[in-house]
């Protein structure tokens, strides 16, 4: 049985709280809308890539990790960078950026010498074929490819 106080016909403060809580849930929805609908301005991603050591032309040539992001928002591509950081010395390294599965690519300058570490950044602002936009270091002036990091655009 019902007591009198749970009565909500008979109870004006079980009625208020009821209206109360029927507000605060109603609030809470309203703010949970926002945080389920999908950006559509800008979007960037980050990845890392590590390699393993191997020999290229009887060169050892030492592990490492790759990091590429880029900016942009659908097919558009503010910025793309990448840099690597290696246990030892690459020499003449260079990044080609690739978008649309190798449809078009843009080709960073070389860093002539030899580094552990190196870094590079474009401006694209342009839109890009949909596919995969990947980072690709190579070395010894674009004659080998250490290894590739990949986001999909589109």
């Amino acid at each position: 049985m019902q007591s009198v106080i749970d009565m909500p016909h008979r109870n004006p403060l079980a009625r208020r709280r009821n209206r109360v809580l029927a507000l605060v849930f109603a609030l809470a929805a309203m703010a949970l809308v926002p945080a389920a609908m999908p950006a559509t301005s800008e979007a960037s991603a980050c990845g890392y890539q590590y390699w393993g050591s191997f020999v290229f032309r009887d060169i050892p040539i030492p592990k490492g990790q790759l990091t590429h992001c880029i900016n942009g928002s659908g097919l558009h591509v503010n910025w793309d960078g990448a840099n690597f950081a290696s246990g030892g010395n690459l020499c003449d390294s260079s990044m080609r950026f690739t978008y649309g599965y190798g449809a078009q690519h843009v080709d960073g300058n070389v860093h002539w010498g030899c580094s552990h570490v190196g870094q590079w950044k474009y401006s694209i602002n342009r839109n890009v074929p949909r596919g995969t936009a990947c980072a690709e270091l190579w070395i010894y002036n674009w004659q080998k490819m250490v290894t590739r990091q990949c986001h999909f655009v589109g």
